[in-house]
């Protein structure tokens, strides 16, 4: 019998929270960490570059865990995958351990991500797919809000590897829940999914997708050192600017429930392009001023997690006979813009300052909204078409 969508959904991101605290809260406390380590800061870095390079190998994972679009075997592996991170980082209690620990960590997310996130989509209707996916996404802003404090209150009456227990304990947890909550895998699921290659507006996606988070990236890897260089923030002042992230965030992924299945989602990333450039740019001239500096900040962090989360769903509709196998491939996509763009956004904020990165992520929005509005179709448009190329193979045949 087929659970019920409501606590499927309920279960699978509680445990999504779970897995984003784990990634979020390094962030404040990786100068605990290295310290716990004996390492200086710049190891501790390659600690979390470790973490996104990992994630790289989500293909691979799904083509072997997930084969046969198989949603429930994903969703276990990828919890398999995060208890085994977080007990290796937190049983070793040296650099080599933890390196091993959030490279398993770094690859379980986004494995039980995409897991979940077709198997949402297998069940809602895609005019109505972003609600649904939506309160999915909210944990990680709420990550940041609610996890990554907990987390600080555990290391201040433990040690570092304390959050992994609680947070590999709580994992183990849901894994026995699994069986409860999420249907099993179809047994007419083929063991193997042959493939294929990926239509153009499925590749066209992809490019969009790296090409913003590119963009966005450039920017949040300084903007700390922005507020540090040119106002003399303190830490506690920075942590501050860290809620207000969360904050952007947490609107961004509430305006997707509201807004993107009502104006559509191709439309809804436009919108949240815009809005994205529009706030980076202005930050620019504005930012000789604290709070308005700050202000357009938080208005490019919303456009960015707007965009962002309206993206999941229209990528959701892209290849839906392969859905986990191509959600992967975002996950690659976003990875690798990311990755560019903190390389870059150093170098540009050394060099021109905060104009530098500001520049490359105005013009990587702009180009992603152009290649998204040229070659990206959408819903029944993209059925239509997938429709007529298929007759005229068949006629031609």
């Amino acid at each position: 019998m087929s659970r019920p969508l409501r606590s499927s959904l309920a279960f699978l991101t509680s445990e999504r929270l779970v897995m984003n605290t784990a990634f979020r809260f390094v962030y404040p406390f990786l100068p605990a960490i290295a310290r716990g380590l004996g390492v200086p800061l710049e190891a501790a870095g390659l600690l979390v570059s470790a973490r996104w390079v990992a994630g790289l190998a989500t293909p691979g994972i799904q083509r072997v865990a997930g084969r046969g679009e198989a949603r429930r075997r994903l969703i276990v592996t990828g919890c398999l995958l995060f208890i085994a991170g977080a007990a290796v980082t937190a049983l070793t209690g040296v650099y080599v351990g933890a390196l091993l620990g959030f490279a398993l960590i770094g690859l379980a997310k986004p494995s039980y991500d995409i897991a979940s996130q077709a198997y949402i989509a297998d069940r809602v209707h895609y005019e109505r797919r972003a609600r649904y996916l939506a309160v999915f996404e909210l944990t990680w802003a709420l990550s940041l809000l609610i996890g990554a404090p907990l987390t600080g209150w555990l290391i201040a009456r433990g040690e570092w590897t304390t959050p992994f227990w609680v947070l590999g304990a709580l994992t183990v947890v849901a894994l026995l829940l699994v069986p409860r909550f999420v249907d099993p895998d179809s047994p007419s699921v083929p063991t193997t999914v042959k493939g294929g290659r990926f239509g153009s507006s499925a590749l066209a996606f992809l490019a969009v997708t790296a090409l913003f988070t590119l963009g966005a990236e450039t920017m949040f890897v300084v903007f700390g050192a922005w507020l540090e260089g040119s106002f003399a923030l303190t830490l506690a002042a920075l942590g501050s600017a860290a809620v207000l992230i969360g904050f952007a965030e947490l609107a961004g992924e509430g305006a997707t429930f509201a807004f993107t299945d009502r104006i559509g989602k191709r439309r809804s990333m436009l919108i949240g392009l815009m809005v994205s450039a529009v706030g980076f740019a202005v930050l620019v001239p504005a930012g000789n001023s604290l709070g308005i500096g700050l202000a357009f900040l938080a208005l490019g962090l919303f456009g960015f997690e707007f965009t962002i989360v309206s993206s999941i769903p229209l990528a959701t509709e892209l290849e839906p006979t392969t859905r986990a196998r191509y959600l992967a491939w975002t996950v690659v996509a976003m990875a690798t813009g990311r990755g560019i763009g903190a390389a870059l956004g150093p170098i540009l904020f050394g060099s021109l300052g905060l104009a530098g990165p500001a520049i490359v992520a105005v013009a990587a929005n702009m180009l992603a909204a152009v290649v998204l509005m040229a070659w990206v179709r959408e819903g029944s448009e993209f059925a239509a078409e997938s429709h007529q190329s298929t007759s005229r193979r068949g006629e031609g045949g």
